[in-house]
């Protein structure tokens, strides 16, 4: 038995039907999730969109587009309705989510505090429910739920930055970007932050990039060796993919690290035996890092952030009808930060 109200009539939610282009999502109709034992019904107040959303809308994700889809994978809102054996949070909590089955995009998202089977065979873990605390909105907490702990495994479990270090980041003004600038700024580090606008220049720089280069106006390599005197960067982030990933060893200094962790400029192969110096391509895949001791290390540190510093909030919020037009932003490379779709 649930407690909270339980619903029995039908939300709005954004559906896929056809991989491809974003006016292929659509606001349907559906019913309201019915809330099983072990179940949480969320009012979604504010769902974040990611990158993998729009590759996954494309179908050039790295996993099949399941169809019919239901994007959205991160939520902040309120708990409306909890099964009878979950006791970890109570109807009128703020709690924001990771949804790994999607279907965040909607005026209700159902999450479960177990593991569960689809119909299709494959196994979702429980959902991650976290408390939003009372000094963070549900649009701050969507710009930290899954960047801030992303960019946290990169810079201290993978490329354990030291303090002093110069780093260059690719896409500095995007959601993994902004967060990569602020969390290796915190500990010491000089960013250059790589950007196209005046706009996205300034958020870099309000972010704690030591220098920003705009790249539609100048050769990033040269520019990264001329404010490095010639030696490189420590680690580059690379989250862009594309042409940078052939020519991003060449910024970085030897015995140095690129952190492929994107494509948003495509997939394009390195020729390794093309490299004339000594540096080390490391892959990212997130599963990797969920698990102890480095989700709880980051989620802690997520948490200490908001107790500790100044709060990001989204930079846009679209109601869910214009679900396509959010779309088109991230295609175009149009965000800044993080954006935000509102049921």
């Amino acid at each position: 038995m649930a407690s909270g109200a339980v619903l029995q009539g039908k939300m709005r939610s954004v559906r896929l039907d056809e991989v491809g282009p974003p006016e292929n999502l659509k606001v349907v109709e559906r019913p309201i999730p019915a809330v099983g034992d072990d179940d949480v019904l969320i009012k979604v107040e504010h769902a974040g969109l990611i990158y993998a959303d729009a590759e996954a809308r494309r179908g050039t994700y790295y996993h099949e587009t399941v169809l019919p889809w239901y994007p959205g994978r991160e939520v902040a809102g309120e708990v409306h309705a909890v099964g009878r054996n979950v006791h970890s949070v109570k109807p009128g909590d703020r709690v924001m989510e990771l949804l790994l089955a999607g279907g965040g995009y909607a005026e209700y998202a159902l999450t479960s505090t177990k593991p569960r089977t689809l119909p299709n065979g494959k196994t979702i873990p429980a959902g991650e429910i976290l408390r939003i605390p009372d000094n963070v909105s549900s649009s701050q907490a969507l710009v930290y739920l899954i960047n801030f702990r992303l960019a946290h495994f990169l810079v201290y479990a993978w490329a354990r930055l030291d303090p002093g270090d110069e780093i260059l980041v690719h896409g500095a003004s995007g959601g993994m970007g902004s967060m990569i600038t602020q969390i290796a700024t915190q500990y010491g580090c000089r960013v250059i932050a790589l950007h196209r606008t005046a706009a996205e220049a300034a958020f870099c720089r309000a972010n704690g990039a030591a220098h920003c280069i705009d790249i539609s106006a100048a050769e990033y390599i040269d520019a990264v060796l001329t404010l490095t005197d010639g030696k490189g960067v420590r680690c580059s982030f690379n989250g862009v993919g594309g042409p940078t990933i052939q020519t991003d060893w060449r910024a970085v200094a030897p015995l140095g690290e690129i952190h492929a962790y994107g494509y948003v400029a495509g997939k394009i192969p390195l020729q390794l035996f093309d490299v004339d110096k000594s540096v080390a391509i490391k892959t990212f895949i997130a599963s990797d890092f969920l698990r102890p001791p480095y989700l709880p290390a980051a989620t802690e540190a997520m948490y200490e952030w908001f107790r500790t510093k100044p709060l990001r909030d989204v930079s846009a919020v679209f109601p869910l009808d214009e679900a396509p037009i959010a779309h088109r932003w991230l295609d175009e490379g149009r965000a800044i930060g993080k954006i935000a779709l509102k049921p």
